[in-house]
């Protein structure tokens, strides 16, 4: 049975730092995400409870593996850079790409820096058809991908 919690109440903070092992609230990182869903906080950062429960694991690791060995494409914001990232699955060989933003982008919202349908293919960071070792490879500058997604917000896994 899933937990739904409405987001920024006090009973999703607690949720989160149970998940999580939080010992703080959530703090607001971004106030201006989306019309819908303006706020990002840091217990919307890394893995998802569902992506937790579809992977069943808690190990990052384990997760991100799940998902690339099932040839999901995760799509995903560096809160570091500000920019949107793909792990691009659906083409041979895979693809990790950083989705350009849009021209026309009116500063408003964050969340629409990118075209979310059908967006173009971005500058090639990598490309791969072998995903066995891609924990240990894949890295935006100095950082492993690992670290990179416990910054992010994961934004769409398809």
């Amino acid at each position: 049975m899933a937990i739904n919690y409405r987001k920024n109440t006090k009973e999703w903070y607690v949720h989160c730092k149970k998940v999580r092992g939080m010992e703080k609230e959530g703090k607001i990182i971004i106030d201006n995400w989306m019309e819908y869903y303006p706020v990002i906080t840091t217990c919307d950062l890394g893995w998802s409870e569902e992506c937790i429960r579809d992977a069943m694991s808690e190990d990052p690791k384990e997760i991100f593996n799940y998902f690339v060995r099932n040839f999901f494409s995760i799509m995903f914001y560096y809160v570091e850079d500000g920019n949107f990232y793909e792990l691009f699955m659906e083409s041979e060989p895979h693809k990790f790409w950083r989705i350009p933003k849009l021209k026309e982008w009116d500063g408003k919202y964050i969340g629409r820096q990118i075209e979310w349908e059908n967006h173009h293919e971005g500058e090639v960071l990598y490309e791969f058809d072998d995903d066995t070792d891609l924990w240990n490879t894949l890295k935006i500058g100095d950082k492993s991908i690992g670290e990179v997604l416990e910054c992010s917000f994961i934004a769409e896994i398809d």
